[in-house]
């Protein structure tokens, strides 16, 4: 899925699992500052869901919020409102049902028709086949430390340090 413009000159590639806390307190850091930037179009972000964090924990919660992530993707749905509805996710945190997601949807301001795919609970993707490929992708990108959260600049093939506060913000200066 990817949200923003394909001509921003900041084009990212980020690797996260629903259930994952690490992601959850990178959201909390930079979704603000993601959302901004996508708002501006200073950035383009390609979210890579993953979903391994379901066998550790014997549960299906990332496969099940990683397919209302990609029901929520269409061309209806704008950037900024697929980054809060991922941000939100996080922040509400657990192992969420289907109406609830739905409601997260809602709330972060995605048109009625993807909250209706996500209400539907129809897959829109496989969750197995998703998490491989991007699997494959993650370990091209980051095959030291390929783990979540991972962010990937594609224009300097690098990953980026999310680090510090302000990461996005000299990442587009410098652009």
């Amino acid at each position: 899925m990817t949200a923003g413009s394909p001509d921003a000159p900041v084009q990212l590639e980020l690797f996260c699992d629903p259930q994952c806390p690490e992601c959850a307190k990178f959201e909390a850091a930079s979704g603000a500052s993601l959302g901004r930037h996508l708002a501006a179009g200073d950035v383009a972000v390609t979210y890579r869901w993953m979903t391994f964090l379901d066998a550790r924990r014997n549960n299906d919660v990332s496969a099940r919020v990683g397919n209302a992530l990609m029901a929520a993707a269409g061309p209806d749905t704008s950037a900024v409102a697929y980054q809060t509805f991922a941000e939100n996710l996080y922040r509400k945190a657990g192992a969420p049902s289907v109406a609830d997601v739905a409601v997260t949807a809602r709330e972060s301001g995605l048109p009625e028709t993807a909250v209706q795919r996500i209400e539907s609970g129809q897959p829109a993707v496989d969750p197995t086949s998703m998490n491989a490929f991007n699997r494959v992708q993650l370990l091209a990108a980051n095959p030291e430390k390929p783990g979540t959260p991972t962010v990937y600049d594609t224009r300097s093939r690098t990953v980026v340090d999310t680090g510090d506060t302000g990461w996005l913000d000299r990442l587009v200066q410098d652009r």
